[in-house]
Protein backbone atom coordinates (compact mmCIF):
# COMPACT_ATOMS: atom_id res chain seq x y z
CA UNK A 1 0.00 0.00 0.00
CA UNK A 2 1.31 3.27 -0.91
CA UNK A 3 1.84 6.21 2.18
CA UNK A 4 -0.50 8.94 2.13
CA UNK A 5 1.11 11.62 -0.14
CA UNK A 6 -2.45 12.78 -1.59
CA UNK A 7 -2.09 16.99 -1.85
CA UNK A 8 -4.19 18.84 0.24
CA UNK A 9 -6.48 20.20 -2.97
CA UNK A 10 -7.51 16.39 -3.07
CA UNK A 11 -8.27 15.97 0.75
CA UNK A 12 -10.62 19.40 0.59
CA UNK A 13 -12.68 17.74 -1.87
CA UNK A 14 -13.49 14.76 0.11
CA UNK A 15 -15.63 17.25 2.66
CA UNK A 16 -19.51 17.85 1.07
CA UNK A 17 -20.97 21.38 2.25
CA UNK A 18 -23.14 21.59 4.60
CA UNK A 19 -26.57 21.94 3.13
CA UNK A 20 -29.91 22.21 4.94
CA UNK A 21 -32.75 19.05 5.07
CA UNK A 22 -34.12 19.83 1.61
CA UNK A 23 -31.51 18.26 -0.25
CA UNK A 24 -33.70 18.38 -3.66
CA UNK A 25 -31.65 21.63 -3.65
CA UNK A 26 -28.93 21.06 -5.62
CA UNK A 27 -25.65 23.30 -4.58
CA UNK A 28 -22.90 24.54 -6.55
CA UNK A 29 -20.37 22.41 -5.03
CA UNK A 30 -22.04 19.27 -6.52
CA UNK A 31 -19.35 18.59 -9.37
CA UNK A 32 -16.52 18.58 -6.88
CA UNK A 33 -18.45 16.88 -3.51
CA UNK A 34 -19.23 13.94 -5.72
CA UNK A 35 -16.48 11.63 -3.90
CA UNK A 36 -18.67 10.18 -0.91
CA UNK A 37 -16.02 10.03 1.50
CA UNK A 38 -16.86 11.47 5.05
CA UNK A 39 -15.45 14.14 6.82
CA UNK A 40 -13.04 12.97 9.24
CA UNK A 41 -14.62 15.18 11.73
CA UNK A 42 -17.49 12.94 11.46
CA UNK A 43 -15.77 10.24 12.05
CA UNK A 44 -13.74 11.11 14.87
CA UNK A 45 -11.72 13.39 16.60
CA UNK A 46 -9.88 10.64 18.64
CA UNK A 47 -8.73 9.39 15.65
CA UNK A 48 -6.43 12.13 14.46
CA UNK A 49 -6.26 11.40 10.90
CA UNK A 50 -2.87 11.98 9.50
CA UNK A 51 -3.87 13.03 6.39
CA UNK A 52 -5.73 16.43 8.25
CA UNK A 53 -2.74 17.05 10.39
CA UNK A 54 0.72 17.91 10.08
CA UNK A 55 3.07 14.56 10.76
CA UNK A 56 4.70 14.52 13.97
CA UNK A 57 5.72 12.13 16.74
CA UNK A 58 4.05 11.98 20.21
CA UNK A 59 6.98 14.81 21.31
CA UNK A 60 5.56 16.91 18.46
CA UNK A 61 8.45 16.73 16.48
CA UNK A 62 8.42 16.04 12.40
CA UNK A 63 8.88 11.89 11.31
CA UNK A 64 11.66 10.92 9.46
CA UNK A 65 11.66 9.25 6.62
CA UNK A 66 12.14 5.99 8.09
CA UNK A 67 9.25 6.39 10.61
CA UNK A 68 7.12 6.91 7.98
CA UNK A 69 8.14 4.11 5.93
CA UNK A 70 7.54 2.16 9.43
CA UNK A 71 4.16 3.06 9.69
CA UNK A 72 3.26 2.79 6.02
CA UNK A 73 4.67 -1.18 6.35
CA UNK A 74 2.35 -1.54 9.75
CA UNK A 75 -0.62 -0.49 7.91
CA UNK A 76 -0.31 -2.59 4.63
CA UNK A 77 -0.30 -5.40 7.36
CA UNK A 78 -3.38 -4.34 9.01
CA UNK A 79 -4.46 -4.10 6.02
CA UNK A 80 -3.74 -7.46 4.63
CA UNK A 81 -4.28 -9.21 8.33
CA UNK A 82 -7.63 -7.70 8.04
CA UNK A 83 -9.30 -9.06 4.63
CA UNK A 84 -7.88 -11.99 5.26
CA UNK A 85 -9.09 -12.69 8.86
CA UNK A 86 -11.52 -9.85 9.49
CA UNK A 87 -11.89 -6.93 11.39
CA UNK A 88 -12.12 -8.57 15.42
CA UNK A 89 -9.23 -11.53 14.66
CA UNK A 90 -7.00 -9.04 13.50
CA UNK A 91 -4.82 -8.96 16.45
CA UNK A 92 -2.23 -6.02 16.99
CA UNK A 93 -0.06 -9.60 17.10
CA UNK A 94 -1.29 -11.06 14.00
CA UNK A 95 -0.30 -7.87 12.07
CA UNK A 96 3.27 -7.75 13.58
CA UNK A 97 3.66 -11.47 12.91
CA UNK A 98 2.64 -10.42 9.05
CA UNK A 99 4.82 -7.11 9.05
CA UNK A 100 7.85 -9.18 10.48
CA UNK A 101 7.95 -6.47 13.56
CA UNK A 102 7.06 -7.08 17.01
CA UNK A 103 3.88 -6.15 18.71
CA UNK A 104 6.00 -3.56 21.01
CA UNK A 105 7.53 -1.86 17.53
CA UNK A 106 3.70 -1.36 16.25
CA UNK A 107 3.15 0.53 19.98
CA UNK A 108 5.98 2.84 19.18
CA UNK A 109 4.48 3.61 15.96
CA UNK A 110 0.29 3.49 17.24
CA UNK A 111 -0.85 3.74 20.44
CA UNK A 112 -2.65 1.28 19.84
CA UNK A 113 -5.11 -0.57 17.64
CA UNK A 114 -7.91 2.13 17.22
CA UNK A 115 -5.32 4.74 15.85
CA UNK A 116 -3.88 2.25 13.76
CA UNK A 117 -7.55 1.54 12.22
CA UNK A 118 -7.95 5.18 11.94
CA UNK A 119 -4.57 5.25 9.59
CA UNK A 120 -5.80 2.41 7.97
CA UNK A 121 -9.25 4.43 6.94
CA UNK A 122 -7.34 7.32 6.17
CA UNK A 123 -4.76 5.71 3.72
CA UNK A 124 -7.65 3.83 2.07
CA UNK A 125 -9.95 6.84 1.54
CA UNK A 126 -7.58 9.28 0.61
CA UNK A 127 -5.92 6.67 -1.49
CA UNK A 128 -9.32 6.33 -3.34
CA UNK A 129 -10.04 9.46 -3.69
CA UNK A 130 -6.71 10.25 -5.62
CA UNK A 131 -7.77 7.63 -8.18
CA UNK A 132 -11.02 8.35 -8.23
CA UNK A 133 -10.94 11.69 -8.60
CA UNK A 134 -9.54 12.83 -12.35
CA UNK A 135 -11.93 10.12 -13.53
CA UNK A 136 -15.20 11.93 -12.16
CA UNK A 137 -13.75 15.39 -12.35
CA UNK A 138 -13.33 14.32 -16.36
CA UNK A 139 -17.65 14.42 -16.88
CA UNK A 140 -19.38 17.55 -17.28
CA UNK A 141 -23.25 16.33 -16.22
CA UNK A 142 -24.58 14.62 -13.37
CA UNK A 143 -25.19 11.25 -15.44
CA UNK A 144 -21.88 11.23 -16.43
CA UNK A 145 -20.40 11.49 -13.47
CA UNK A 146 -22.14 9.20 -11.72
CA UNK A 147 -21.35 6.49 -14.26
CA UNK A 148 -17.59 7.66 -13.37
CA UNK A 149 -18.17 7.53 -9.50
CA UNK A 150 -19.84 4.08 -10.01
CA UNK A 151 -16.74 2.83 -12.70
CA UNK A 152 -13.99 4.00 -10.73
CA UNK A 153 -15.25 2.55 -7.16
CA UNK A 154 -14.62 -0.31 -9.32
CA UNK A 155 -11.82 0.01 -10.87
CA UNK A 156 -10.03 1.18 -7.46
CA UNK A 157 -11.53 -2.27 -6.35
CA UNK A 158 -9.79 -4.05 -8.87
CA UNK A 159 -6.25 -2.41 -8.71
CA UNK A 160 -6.35 -2.78 -4.73
CA UNK A 161 -8.62 -5.73 -3.66
CA UNK A 162 -7.46 -6.20 0.24
CA UNK A 163 -7.60 -2.33 0.59
CA UNK A 164 -11.54 -2.52 0.02
CA UNK A 165 -12.10 -5.65 1.57
CA UNK A 166 -10.47 -4.36 4.86
CA UNK A 167 -12.67 -0.80 4.59
CA UNK A 168 -15.48 -3.08 4.04
CA UNK A 169 -14.34 -5.42 7.27
CA UNK A 170 -13.81 -2.41 9.59
CA UNK A 171 -16.95 -0.66 8.83
CA UNK A 172 -19.41 -3.54 9.01
CA UNK A 173 -17.46 -4.98 12.13
CA UNK A 174 -17.97 -2.54 14.59
CA UNK A 175 -14.82 -0.89 13.72
CA UNK A 176 -16.05 2.62 13.35
CA UNK A 177 -17.78 2.40 16.77
CA UNK A 178 -14.51 1.64 18.34
CA UNK A 179 -12.93 4.66 17.73
CA UNK A 180 -12.73 7.62 20.23
CA UNK A 181 -15.26 9.95 19.38
CA UNK A 182 -16.49 7.97 16.70
CA UNK A 183 -19.94 9.51 15.50
CA UNK A 184 -21.77 6.37 13.24
CA UNK A 185 -24.49 8.53 12.49
CA UNK A 186 -22.46 11.61 10.93
CA UNK A 187 -20.23 8.85 9.24
CA UNK A 188 -23.61 7.50 7.76
CA UNK A 189 -24.77 11.22 6.92
CA UNK A 190 -21.99 12.51 5.21
CA UNK A 191 -21.25 8.96 3.22
CA UNK A 192 -24.67 9.93 1.75
CA UNK A 193 -24.89 13.92 1.39
CA UNK A 194 -22.85 14.13 -1.91
CA UNK A 195 -24.50 11.41 -3.65
CA UNK A 196 -28.13 13.13 -2.82
CA UNK A 197 -26.59 16.96 -3.72
CA UNK A 198 -25.25 15.05 -7.55
CA UNK A 199 -29.20 13.36 -7.91
CA UNK A 200 -30.86 16.53 -6.66
CA UNK A 201 -28.79 18.66 -9.88
CA UNK A 202 -29.29 15.80 -12.16
CA UNK A 203 -33.22 15.91 -11.05
CA UNK A 204 -33.05 19.81 -11.76
CA UNK A 205 -31.74 19.85 -15.24
CA UNK A 206 -33.86 16.85 -16.30
CA UNK A 207 -31.22 14.14 -16.37
CA UNK A 208 -32.73 12.28 -13.35
CA UNK A 209 -36.01 11.36 -13.22
CA UNK A 210 -37.85 12.68 -9.67
CA UNK A 211 -37.00 9.82 -7.09
CA UNK A 212 -35.93 10.14 -2.72
CA UNK A 213 -32.88 10.76 -3.14
CA UNK A 214 -31.63 9.39 0.09
CA UNK A 215 -33.21 6.56 -0.97
CA UNK A 216 -31.65 6.31 -3.95
CA UNK A 217 -28.23 7.24 -2.97
CA UNK A 218 -28.38 3.95 -0.29
CA UNK A 219 -29.33 2.05 -2.85
CA UNK A 220 -25.74 2.90 -4.62
CA UNK A 221 -23.86 3.14 -2.14
CA UNK A 222 -25.05 -0.40 -0.93
CA UNK A 223 -24.74 -2.08 -4.14
CA UNK A 224 -21.13 -0.81 -4.40
CA UNK A 225 -20.27 -1.72 -0.89
CA UNK A 226 -21.32 -5.51 -1.57
CA UNK A 227 -18.73 -6.12 -4.26
CA UNK A 228 -15.74 -6.04 -1.98
CA UNK A 229 -17.34 -8.83 -0.31
CA UNK A 230 -18.01 -10.81 -3.00
CA UNK A 231 -14.32 -10.31 -4.18
CA UNK A 232 -13.69 -11.59 -0.65
CA UNK A 233 -15.26 -14.77 -1.48
CA UNK A 234 -14.41 -14.92 -4.97
CA UNK A 235 -11.14 -13.31 -6.11
CA UNK A 236 -11.52 -14.48 -9.24
CA UNK A 237 -14.49 -11.99 -9.59
CA UNK A 238 -15.56 -10.73 -13.22
CA UNK A 239 -15.28 -7.24 -12.09
CA UNK A 240 -16.10 -6.31 -15.61
CA UNK A 241 -19.14 -7.68 -15.51
CA UNK A 242 -20.54 -6.37 -11.80
CA UNK A 243 -19.62 -3.05 -13.78
CA UNK A 244 -21.26 -3.67 -16.70
CA UNK A 245 -24.23 -4.85 -14.81
CA UNK A 246 -24.02 -2.04 -11.76
CA UNK A 247 -24.23 0.95 -14.31
CA UNK A 248 -26.65 -0.80 -16.38
CA UNK A 249 -29.05 -0.82 -13.44
CA UNK A 250 -28.14 2.30 -11.88
CA UNK A 251 -29.15 3.95 -15.55
CA UNK A 252 -32.43 2.69 -16.01
CA UNK A 253 -33.37 3.52 -12.21
CA UNK A 254 -32.39 7.14 -12.57
CA UNK A 255 -33.04 7.82 -16.45
CA UNK A 256 -36.19 10.06 -16.64
CA UNK A 257 -39.52 8.54 -17.55
CA UNK A 258 -40.63 9.12 -20.91
CA UNK A 259 -43.98 11.14 -21.10
CA UNK A 260 -47.21 9.39 -21.74
CA UNK A 261 -49.78 10.47 -24.93
CA UNK A 262 -52.16 11.11 -21.86
CA UNK A 263 -49.59 13.25 -19.52
CA UNK A 264 -48.75 15.28 -22.87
Amino acid sequence: MSQIASPPSVISRLRPASVSSNVRRPGPTWRTAILIWPSWQAIGRGAKFLAMVPNTDHDGQSRSFIEEARRAQIVNAAVETIAEVGYHRASMGRIGTRAGISRGLISYHFAGKSELIAQVVTTVYTDAAAFMTPMIDAETTPAGQLRAYVSSNLEYMRAHPARMIALVEILTGGGLADLPDADPAAFDRQMLLPLEQLFAAGQECGEFRDFDVTVMARIVRGVIDAVPTALSRDPDLDIDRYLREITTAIAHATRPVPSTPEET
